[in-house]
């Protein structure tokens, strides 16, 4: 099986490129804006399928950052993601139709007013707002893989994922996913003997959030299981607050200073708990890395580069 890895120097796409070279099982190739190929541009999207011919194209490609990042480049953020998901697909509609997708979906996507995000409510409602430009492009994923499915029968797996975490992020705390961002400022502050560790937000907003690893396990399970492109959360059904994760960081890497509130940066959604009923019947007993382990083995690859 031939694989495109679109955004293979991003977090996700390089954890998983590095995953699948690793286990020998597959003929892996990636390509991104640093290695010459530039989504934004249809003539180079259709070039890389042409050069790298796979069977299936896994989508880890986006133009995102933190809350407060989106906030101030929404329409930048837009056009950029609309841009690379409209030639993505329509690349793949023009190279062969019969190769296969894996479209990687935020959560961001859900209603804002969502206590349990569920499948089939997706469509109840808007996004948040402080998402709605990144949501939006995130949601027309989900129409054109029904859109291309209909009229060129391609076939696409389309996951929607929590916040994400892991070594191997962003270290740049404007562009680094929400966790990854707090252990990164926690750590500089119990290097700096810093009192005082500032919380973006009322601390409330409750998140799922899921270890690069796990992510990556079931990015390759999917390459061998048969579902269909109707989306599918990849859920563990729990969520901490933003305080509560605050609070477990703390603890495991041993940081003695205070916990405070800035309440003037946004907080984003209040909810964003993924419902896992699609999941597990699809992907069984998965067995998610214990939470507090993982935030210390990001923590140990985030002190390392400070």
């Amino acid at each position: 099986m031939n694989i495109l890895i679109l955004g293979e120097e991003g977090f996700v796409g390089k954890s998983l490129k590095s995953s699948l070279i690793d286990e020998g099982h597959h003929v892996v190739k990636g390509v991104s804006k640093q290695t010459g190929t530039n989504l934004l541009s249809y003539e180079s999207t259709l070039e890389a399928l042409q050069e790298n011919s796979p069977d299936v194209v896994v989508n880890c490609a986006a133009h995102v950052g933190s809350v407060h990042y989106g906030m101030e480049r929404p329409a930048t953020i837009f056009h950029e993601n609309m841009m690379m998901v409209l030639n993505i697909f329509k690349a793949v509609s023009n190279f062969d139709p019969s190769t296969k997708m894996i479209n990687l979906i935020s959560n961001c996507v859900y209603p804002a007013d969502a206590q349990i995000q569920k499948e089939s409510d997706l469509w109840q409602g808007s996004p948040h707002f402080s998402a709605l430009p990144y949501a939006s492009t995130r949601r027309m994923i989900l129409v054109m893989a029904d859109s291309y499915n209909s009229e060129n029968k391609i076939e696409s797996k389309n996951l929607i994922l929590p916040g994400i975490f892991g070594p191997g992020n962003h270290t740049d705390i404007e562009r680094v996913h929400a966790l990854d961002g707090m252990i990164i400022r926690m750590l500089q502050a119990q290097r700096d003997n810093i009192d005082d560790f500032e919380i973006w937000g009322t601390g409330k907003p409750i998140r799922e959030w899921c270890y690069i690893d796990d992510l990556v396990k079931v990015i390759k399970m999917s390459l061998d299981l048969d579902f269909s492109i109707e989306p599918v959360n990849l859920a563990n059904s729990k969520g901490y607050s933003i305080l509560e994760t605050a609070e477990i960081t703390k603890k495991v890497i041993g940081y003695s200073g205070n916990l405070k509130l800035n309440t003037k940066f946004e907080d984003g959604a209040a909810i964003k708990i993924l419902d896992d009923s699609k999941f597990r019947g699809i992907f069984g007993e998965f067995n998610f890395t214990d939470f507090s382990e993982a935030v210390g083995k990001t923590a140990q690859y985030h002190k390392n580069l400070l």
